[in-house]
Parts: C-alpha cells; structure tokens; sequence
C-alpha cells in the first residue's frame, strides 16, 4: 500500500470518529446528578410576611378638645435617627392660633369691664356711704330734738315725734342700701373675675394644644411612618388624620419580630413554638430563624374586597441585624413538620410514566431507570421509601433523551413545593 492511499485511510478513521463522537448521545458524565444521602426532611407553610420592631413608641396625633381637623405641614424623614426631644412631625396651627388671639381680645375685653366695673363700684359705693352717713346724722339730731320736746305742748311733742320717725326710717333704708350694694358689688366683681379667670384658662389651654401641635420624640429611636388607612399609603405631608390616630413609631431595634398572614386553608398546620426561617425579600442570601409567638384566633379578609381569609401570627426572630429594618418584606417559611434520618431526592428527578414514578441511578458507565416509592413531598424534595439506597447517583434529567427533548416534555412534569435540611446535589 502506497503512502498516499495510507495517508487517505488515516484521515477517513478520524473523520469517522468525529462524527461518532458528535453524533453519539450523551453520557453519564453530561447529566448533572444528586448523591442521595440521609438528613432531617422538613415541610414548610410559605407565606410573605414583614419585619417590626418588638418593642416600639407610637407617636399619634393629638387629641384637640377645641375641635377642628388635624392636618400635616411638615415630618421628620423616614429611616432617619431621632434623638429624644427632637421635632418628629408638626400639625397646622392656625385654628389653635386664631382660637388664642379671639380668647386675648375676649380678655382684653373683659379686663377693660372689670376696670370699668371697678370704679362705677366704687362711684356707687361712695354715694351710698355718704347717703347713709347723712341719715345717721339726721337720725341722731331728730332724737335729741324729740328729747329737748319733753316739757313742750303735745302738738310739739308729736311734730317732733314724727320728724324723729322720719328720720330713722331714712336711716335704715340708707343702712340697708349701703349693705345691698356691698351685696350686688361682691356678686358682679365676682361674676365677672371668673369670666376672666375662665378666658385666661381657655388660652392656656390652647397654648398647651398648640404645643401639641408639634411632635417631639420621648426616646431616641428609628423613625418609621404609620400607614394612614384612609389613604391606603404611608402617613404625608398634608393628610388629616383623626386624633390618636398614629403617625411615626420609634422601635427598638434590640428585639425585632416578623408579622405574617397565613391562609385560612394552612391555619390549621400552624401552631406557637413552631420554627421558622425568615429570607429578606431585599437579601435573598440571608437566612434569619425565630419561633411563633402567638397566633390570632380571628380570621379577617386579605385585602379589601376580597374573599380571602387570613390568621395574622407574630414570629420572635432570634437574630439581631442591620439588615433587619422595619417594614422590610420577608419570605417566610413555617416548619409544620419534620422527618429525621431519611433519603430524599430533587422532585427534577423523579418521572412518571403510567402511573408509576422512576429515578435514573447510576450504575458507573450509565443511568439504570428504577421504580421508586415515594413519600412526602415539600417544595423541592421528596423522601424516598424504597428503591433507592444511600450514596447511589440520581439523575437531575432524563439521561435518554436530549436537552432540546427534554425541554420539551418538561410540561408533563409537576413539581411539588419545599425543600429538606441535610441533603445535597453536585
């Protein structure tokens, strides 16, 4: 045989061997696989919930006995740092304000009485004692003339009698006027000294709701803003809330809890001292743990106009963290049940087929499609009762057939929610 026809047989081997190698399908080594090993098996209630503060200062609107709606000109900024005695939120004062300055004319005007009063009572008082002096005078000088009468003629006697009758009738009704006035005098001067001591209470009364009117933080803390019901948002510049109705919260961050609505359809597999993880939905990467505190024994609707019902449960989280601020959403995934010591395998790689479920397990050089039996499921895995043994290789996809097939019969399959603790894939 020539060079050439060698060369020309060398060449067509490896081309032939190029195609086998391009056209055969793939091995083991291309499916991505799951080393079944033995773990704690966990089945979980998975619900949104939101992070708060376990203990927390509500700062609500202030309660105006004068009346008059409430309404928001300026707030502290949100997510910011208050300091004790630093101004959270301010309330328009121009009622407080106008009710002040009616109240200070009002006063001006009842002193400017009481002054006028004052000197008439004094004019009228003058005059009634001097009245009343005179007719003493009068009475006294009307019995000594009757006195010097004894030895006159009886018509003198009796002229002097009656001037002295006369006089002494003057006399009392000058005494008795002198004392009504003092009376009447005492009743106006006090009338209208209580007129003005109400007034004087009216403005300091709203001189204390005007202080009101500014919201001043009693401890330091985070400012967060309360949501505003009849708006469906945060409380904002230029709301009205209703008196005692809140406004900005000032939690401690020291103990902070997780608040989560549960369907009524899982409210039932949900019980306090159950545990729980809790995912930030801003920090997927991070896991928080906690147990449910308390669970609520009403139900109320979800949301407005629907039909849902909800049980609102309080979860303790056990962790303190800067990631964990008030009012951040969470994934929140309750422990209903757990399975210690078992085998369990990605629900990816159990198949049905007439009404039978198999898993491919390697057998070294390829995939050996065995019936399993299966148990409980949770989001990502399912535990296996028989069929399958520790440390054997499951396969992630059907090893039979190619990617592009496979992606196409992925909408026979139907995976079933959870995941386990203790098991890993490669």
């Amino acid at each position: 045989m020539s060079v050439k026809n060698t060369s020309l047989s060398i060449g067509a081997i490896v081309i032939v061997l190029l195609l086998v190698w391009l056209l055969w399908p793939a091995g083991p080594a291309d499916v991505p696989s799951y080393t079944v090993t033995p773990g704690d098996f966990e089945m979980y209630v998975i619900e949104s919930g939101s992070v708060r503060a376990k203990n927390s200062v509500t700062i609500t609107a202030p309660r105006i006995i004068s009346g008059g709606n409430l309404q928001v000109v300026s707030l502290a900024s949100e997510g910011t740092t208050a300091s004790e005695g630093d101004v959270l939120a301010r309330f328009d004062p121009s009622t407080a304000m106008k009710r002040i300055q009616d109240k200070q004319t009002e006063l001006k005007t009842a002193l400017a009485d009481l002054a006028k009063l004052k000197a008439q009572q004094s004019a009228d008082e003058s005059q009634a004692q001097t009245e009343y002096e005179t007719a003493k005078l009068n009475f006294q000088l009307a019995e000594l003339a009757r006195d010097k009468m004894q030895f006159e003629p009886e018509a003198r006697k009796r002229e002097a009698e009656i001037e002295f009758e006369r006089a002494r009738l003057t006399f009392e009704q000058a005494k008795l006027n002198l004392e009504n006035k003092s009376i009447v005098r005492k009743s106006e001067l006090g009338n209208l000294q209580l007129r003005i001591a109400q007034i004087r209470s009216d403005i300091a009364s709203s001189q204390e709701e005007m202080e009101k009117l500014t919201l001043r933080a009693p401890i330091s803390g985070l400012i967060v803003y309360e949501n505003n019901w009849a708006t469906g948002r945060k409380i904002a510049v230029g709301d009205q809330p209703w008196p005692g109705m809140p406004i900005i919260s000032l939690p401690d961050l020291s103990a902070m809890e997780a608040e989560v609505s549960i369907n009524e359809m899982d409210i039932a597999k949900v019980d306090t001292g159950q545990r729980v993880l809790i995912i930030p939905d801003a920090f997927p990467d991070r896991t928080f743990h906690g147990t449910i505190s308390s669970v609520s024994q009403i139900g109320r609707q979800k949301g407005q106009g629907s039909n849902i019902k909800v049980f609102d449960i309080v979860v303790d989280i056990d962790e303190t963290d800067e990631v964990l601020k008030p009012g951040i959403t969470t994934t929140t995934k309750i422990i209903i049940d757990r399975v210690e010591d078992v085998l369990s395998i990605p629900i990816i790689s159990v198949f049905e087929e007439e009404k039978k479920t198999y898993a491919y397990v390697s057998d070294g050089g390829s995939y050996d499609k065995r019936e399993v039996e299966l148990g409980q499921r949770n989001d990502n895995f399912v535990i296996v009762e028989q069929g399958i043994r520790e440390g054997e290789r499951v396969a992630l996809r059907n090893p039979d057939l190619s990617l592009e097939e496979e992606a196409q019969n992925e909408a026979v399959q139907s995976p079933v929610n959870g995941s386990p603790a203790g098991n890993g894939g490669e």
